[in-house]
């Protein structure tokens, strides 16, 4: 499988025509894949994730101001026995 690298080579004009082509991409895949959860079937969504996360990457490094990280944790207090009180 392919490591899909955008950091070098692309500006964020094109890096954001590429986000629209693969948030397409990713809508067509899944409104057609099945629910019979082959090997092919997480292939081809497991590449369509490499892709976004590369452009993403690419973007929150040439464009911080407009595409933030999203590393926030979600942290649950409250929680006794596997029940939220």
């Amino acid at each position: 499988m392919a490591n899909y690298n955008y950091k070098r080579g692309y500006t964020v004009e094109e890096l954001e025509v590429l986000l629209v082509q693969v948030k397409t991409e990713r809508e067509k895949y899944l409104q057609s894949a099945s629910d019979s959860g082959s090997s092919y079937s997480r292939i081809a969504a497991a590449e369509i994730e490499k892709k976004f996360n590369g452009i993403m990457d690419a973007l929150e490094l040439l464009a911080p101001e407009k595409y933030q990280k999203t590393n926030r944790r979600i942290s649950l207090s409250g929680v006794f026995g596997g029940v939220i009180q």
